[in-house]
């Protein structure tokens, strides 16, 4: 009789484990499209991967993005131009964060430069995959722009980092899920042998 009480309470309390990460699951769901609804962009919040923007940005940081309706609002000036992010016109798959320093109104539509805060120099961009995604001398189509960033949190942009590196390295996930599989194993393990004990008593 004890063994089945004890076995029902070790079930009971997986039942309640998995709807509480169900729950946190929709939460940071709800959290992100609302956030991005407010924000209006896809990506309100994306970490930063590289150390060009220190000491404004920081490795690890986890920055907050504002869309952008109108390309004319963004403030492009050598060292207190907006830093924006957007995704790279030679490679649209590749996201980029730079300070904007100047802008140009060309064919009915914004042209921007960027350069990184280490940098000593504009980013030379060079040509895109049409004519007109690049002007000139390293300036891009209004059309890359994502959004323009509006606020940071140090550090927290290590997890996102941290997990993107697994996804990008099988044998690193792989260690992962067996890792959080022992855990498991483990844990339901201890639980039934607490059950056996109880039945004994």
């Amino acid at each position: 009789m004890r063994l089945t009480q004890a076995l029902t309470i070790s079930k009971s309390s997986y039942w309640k484990a998995a709807i509480l990460g169900v729950f946190i699951l929709i939460s940071v769901l709800a959290f992100w499209f609302g956030l991005g609804l407010v924000l209006r962009t896809n990506s309100p919040l994306m970490p930063v991967g590289s150390t060009g923007m220190e000491p404004n940005l920081n490795f690890g940081d986890l920055i907050l993005i504002q869309g952008v309706t109108n390309a004319s609002e963004i403030n492009a000036l050598p060292l207190n131009g907006d830093i924006i992010v957007f995704r790279k016109p030679s490679e649209p798959s590749t996201i980029v964060i730079r300070r904007a320093v100047d802008k140009t109104f060309n064919y009915g539509v914004w042209y921007f430069q960027t350069q990184a805060d280490l940098n000593e120099s504009p980013d030379p961009w060079g040509s895109g995959q049409n004519p007109e995604d690049t002007w000139g001398d390293g300036f891009f189509h209004q059309k890359f722009l994502i959004g323009k960033v509006v606020g940071k949190i140090p550090y927290l942009g290590y997890l996102p980092l941290y997990v993107t590196e697994l996804v990008r390295n099988p044998a690193a996930m792989f260690l992962l899920v067996a890792l959080v599989f022992l855990v498991i194993l483990i844990g339901y393990s201890s639980l039934l042998k607490k059950a056996k004990s109880l039945s004994t008593l």
